[in-house]
């Protein structure tokens, strides 16, 4: 039987809202490639933020491929039913690269608030902590996600219902709760640390401002920008897994739009760090010009 007969398991709304989310990635796959080889010459100067970049580009091109599955796979369901396993196969590397992810940006906060607050003490004890190794913590907190799935939850995927057309409905409540605990925590974190940057930037006085250091200047602002997105793109939507399900942010009326909202901040929150990144070297030109003329 074909899935036309039974209907679709997205409204025409959802696969238009879920298209945005693709073209959101792929938005953010291309600003993020530019962002890298902008920044590869000062990239010892902003690592952490270079982590993200490359970060960002894995997550959307793995969020692009889920997107397009689910898409497919709720409009020709009988067609790709013997390949619904896809879901869990390009769901559980999604999840895992958007776990790394959100812990580097985390590390970014606290690292920006350390630098801020104590920058003598960051100055002289920053070098004990390499940032490889921040990444590597970040790597295996992202797979112990995994790990808790195989010990302490269960999977099946034969078992999968028909109508199931993302990741959400392919685990069982076990690991989709720890994942929303898990998730709800890290952004909270992520938030507060961004919180007490912002405050402390918001009362420095002009002279420190106009003093500050591009590169660290450049990466505050990009660390404001991210604690937004975080804020509204992913603690929110995350958070909203507590609230009792409304049918009309059904998967049938809107599709997976916890993913779309972030994809479509991500694509955002990259329009305004080029706009800083520009700014940045505007300015640094104004400098250079300004000097030779006075020479």
């Amino acid at each position: 039987m074909s899935s036309s007969q039974e209907g679709s398991l997205m409204s025409l709304t959802a696969v238009l809202v879920t298209s945005l989310g693709v073209v959101s990635s792929v938005y953010t796959i291309i600003m993020n490639v530019y962002f890298i080889k902008k920044i590869g010459k000062t990239r010892q100067k902003m690592i952490l933020f270079f982590y993200r970049l490359f970060l960002d580009v894995v997550y959307n091109v793995l969020a692009g491929a889920y997107m397009t599955f689910s898409i497919l796979y709720s409009c020709f369901t009988e067609e790709f039913r013997e390949h619904q396993a896809f879901i869990v196969y390009i769901g559980f590397p999604l999840q895992t690269s958007g776990a790394i992810r959100t812990i580097v940006a985390l590390a970014i906060s606290i690292e920006r608030v350390l630098a801020i607050y104590t920058p003598i003490m960051f100055h002289n004890y920053r070098d004990l902590c390499p940032s490889i190794l921040i990444l590597l913590f970040s790597v295996f907190m992202g797979m112990f996600e995994n790990l808790i799935l195989y010990l302490f939850c269960f999977l099946n995927i034969p078992a999968i219902p028909r109508d199931c057309a993302v990741l959400r409905c392919a685990v069982d409540s076990c690991f989709f709760d720890y994942w929303t605990t898990d998730r709800s925590v890290l952004f909270a974190l992520n938030f507060v640390f961004s919180g007490l940057l912002s405050t402390r930037l918001f009362f420095l006085n002009n002279a420190h401002r106009q003093h500050a250091a591009g590169e660290q200047s450049k990466i505050n602002h990009i660390a404001l920008i991210d604690a937004a997105n975080v804020f509204l793109c992913d603690f929110l939507p995350t958070a909203s897994n507590y609230i009792p399900k409304i049918p009309l942010f059904s998967f049938k009326n809107i599709g997976p739009y916890v993913y779309i909202i972030k994809l479509v901040g991500s694509a955002v929150e990259s329009y305004f760090i080029s706009k800083i990144l520009k700014r940045s070297s505007a300015r640094s030109s104004v400098v250079v010009v300004t000097r030779t003329v006075q020479n």
